[in-house]
């Protein structure tokens, strides 16, 4: 139990910071001043940024189509399809009546200007074998974490979308996929290379299935805080003639180099400055190391959009960056999606309700187990002591 008495004085303390300094406000004056710089001298900046690849401390996006903040947002078709998704888990605990693990995809199909009934459905997949708790890699059985759970359920969910939007490319409409979240899997160079290898794999195969269909596919990041437009603003207004973050600034602490004028900084902030309503960014090829393991045409790019309630990143394969026909399609979608859904994506916010498992259900879930093993004559169907007493207590 919180006790709130005693954590409502560190709340009052909260963001007192912020109030009593200016600092962020002349950060993000200068960070205008550079952005407003690199697109009016966009040819120099391009320069710049490929000078410098390799040398900064960060990864250097690379602007794909110019660098601009003013690109206009088409208009959606009147018929098109709409199919998103989003998953939840049950992780795996040693203390429960059984250990395995659950991964719920939500799916939300909905068709605009045809008469289809929309399709609202979620898919459990429950993990319960020696296999599944100790996949091999690499030749070694490893313990599974909330990592490679959470990892399964990325692959489980692009799975579900690339097949039904496949599916609902049969009604004959204009399909565009839609991801709850980044389609960059941050941490999984945190994994060992076997499963790396085999995640990419994966991926590509479900990326190379939308991009020959002509499906586009979306990443939808809300409240984004990646810095990459920042961080290649850095990288502009270094003021030495190569950006060679070790050999010049290797002995600073990161808030003493030059570049630290403009951070820190989310893009988000940032552009919320300078981009109009209805507009979006140019889009650009992300630098994160896993990105580049991916095939040329399924690397990840992005660009942020402002659809009037938030400033949001969207993420796409470059093969649908750099095709103009494709992409405005899908770009035009997110713009209808946020405004039906009053801020956000219609077909997202439907998945997540039906991903989304609750306490009780997670109860539920167990409960079923535990009915199922004494059924199959299993003893001492129980939890672990530590968890009983947290149930119970003793006052």
């Amino acid at each position: 139990m919180l006790d709130f008495s005693k954590v409502y004085k560190q709340i009052q303390e909260v963001g007192l910071d912020a109030v009593r300094e200016a600092s962020h406000k002349q950060v993000v004056e200068r960070a205008m001043v550079a952005l407003e710089s690199a697109i009016d001298e966009d040819r120099r900046f391009l320069e710049r940024l490929e000078d410098s690849a390799g040398w900064a401390l960060w990864p250097v996006a690379i602007p794909l189509e110019g660098f601009s903040f003013d690109i206009k947002l088409s208009e959606a078709p009147a018929a098109v399809t709409v199919v998103g998704v989003d998953g939840s888990q049950i992780m795996p605990s040693h203390h429960e009546v059984h250990n395995c693990y659950l991964l719920n995809v939500g799916l939300a199909t909905i068709h605009y200007g045809a008469k289809f009934p929309p399709k609202l459905e979620s898919y459990p997949r429950l993990h319960h074998r020696p296999d599944d708790l100790y996949p091999l890699v690499d030749r070694r059985r490893i313990h599974i974490d909330e990592l490679f759970v959470s990892l399964e359920r990325t692959m489980f969910e692009l799975e579900v979308l690339v097949e039904h939007s496949l599916s609902a490319q049969e009604r004959g409409l204009p399909v565009v996929a839609m991801y709850d979240g980044s389609l960059i899997p941050w941490s999984l160079d945190k994994m060992p290379d076997g499963y790396q290898e085999s995640y990419l794999q994966r991926m590509e195969g479900c990326l190379r299935s939308l991009q020959q269909a002509g499906i586009g596919l979306i990443g939808y990041i809300s409240h984004s805080r990646s810095s990459e437009i920042v961080n290649m603003l850095r990288t502009f207004i270094c003021p030495f003639e190569t950006t060679n973050c070790r050999e010049h600034c290797g002995d600073l602490n990161e808030e003493e180099f030059p570049c630290s004028t403009i951070w820190p900084l989310t893009d988000r902030q940032l552009i919320g400055e300078h981009l109009a309503p209805g507009t979006r960014s140019s889009f650009c090829l992300t630098s994160q190391a896993i990105s580049r393991r991916l095939g040329a045409d399924q690397q990840i790019c992005f660009a942020y959009f402002n659809l009037g309630s938030e400033i949001a990143r969207c993420e796409v394969p470059r093969w649908l960056a750099t095709d103009a026909a494709m992409r405005d399609l899908a770009m035009a979608v997110v713009a209808v999606q946020t405004l039906k859904g009053r801020g956000y994506p219609v077909a997202l916010s439907e998945a997540h309700n039906l991903a989304v498992i609750k306490a009780k259900d997670r109860e539920q879930f167990f409960e079923l187990i535990k009915r199922h093993l004494i059924s199959l004559g299993v003893r001492q169907v129980r939890v672990s002591p530590k968890e009983s007493r947290k149930r119970i207590g003793f006052v």
